[in-house]
């Protein structure tokens, strides 16, 4: 069975912005061969998350993991995206659809932030 890997983010009017979640989603892809990776978001920008898995389940797709391109667990991500993914759940009753976490307080998020600093000293 093929599993689907879904990167959502929030969606922005800045074509930089997309421009970068497209290329973490790129890289995330290639870090990968036991998820079809893609990307979609959540409002602003498109593609919308209901357009990549309707797409996903196209290609026969049946286990899709929602990883939020979030740093907290703030309303988007307690209620919006599950709201979301509640109703595709509905529309598609032979897909299994879990969210993985956002990325949260991580060790690592604080040396990027450092090498940010030292960047510019």
């Amino acid at each position: 069975m093929k599993k689907g890997l879904l990167v959502v983010g929030h969606g922005s009017r800045s074509d930089a912005a997309k421009k970068g979640f497209n290329e973490i989603v790129d890289i995330l892809r290639g870090k990968t061969d036991q998820y079809i990776v893609k990307g979609a978001y959540m409002e602003i920008s498109k593609p919308f998350i209901p357009d990549v898995v309707r797409d996903m389940v196209e290609e026969n797709i049946k286990d899709i993991v929602v990883v939020p391109y979030f740093l907290y667990e703030g309303i988007h991500i307690k209620e919006d995206i599950p709201n979301i993914i509640e109703k595709l759940n509905n529309q598609y009753k032979d897909v299994e659809f879990r969210i993985a976490n956002p990325l949260g307080v991580e060790p690592v998020l604080a040396d990027i932030l450092l090498q940010r600093v030292k960047d510019i000293d």
